[in-house]
């Protein structure tokens, strides 16, 4: 990734209030995606990171340069590789050890309820219908049967949440060097 902020333009800052500046990367700019593109699906793939898998070394794997890490993260809304990147094994023990207490606890305290409001089924002409739930509080929860209630543990929360960061989308890589122009214009627009 230390390619990634050379495309950043440059500024005159006071770092000490000295009355002389220096020049430095103005890491406060921004861009983004047009959210019409992130839905074209002649632009991205499909990826599911494995275990070992990092930034650096999808980046490396795909568009052949491993400083192309930050247009993995980019193009994936991930601000923070260390929290937003999916964990394994005992990394994810650890995570939840860590902001729980112990497994046992993450497993034994609810996270959320839900009311059933339609089982998953299969139409007579094939189509399946996933199941429908709608998030409630607990007093509603406490009040419902059984059968058309369902209550998730933070436990089961944080795998479901640590599995969906293992898909994530990559662009083409007949299009990285494009992509990389449209953010230099932009990076160094005034």
């Amino acid at each position: 990734m230390s390619k990634y902020f050379a495309y950043f333009p440059k500024t005159l800052h006071d770092l000490r209030n000295t009355g002389r500046k220096t020049e430095v990367t103005n890491i406060l700019r921004r861009f983004k995606v047009k959210d019409k593109l992130q839905d074209r699906t002649d632009l991205f793939y499909d990826y599911s990171i494995q275990e070992g898998d990092r930034p650096d070394v999808i980046a490396e794997k795909f568009y052949g340069n491993a400083n192309y890490a930050w247009i993995v993260l980019h193009y994936n809304d991930i601000i923070d590789p260390f929290f937003d990147w999916p964990l394994f094994g005992n990394a994810f023990d650890r995570f939840i050890i860590s902001k729980y207490g112990s497994l046992a606890t993450a497993q034994a305290t609810v996270k959320n309820y839900y009311k059933i409001i339609r089982e998953a089924s299969v139409l007579n002409d094939g189509t399946r219908l996933e199941r429908y739930e709608l998030a409630i509080d607990q007093t509603t929860y406490n009040s419902l049967s059984p059968t058309v209630r369902r209550s998730e543990s933070a436990y089961d929360w944080e795998v479901e949440q640590n599995e969906n960061r293992k898909q994530i989308r990559l662009l083409e890589p007949r299009y990285v060097s494009q992509a990389i122009d449209e953010v230099e214009t932009i990076l160094q627009e005034v």
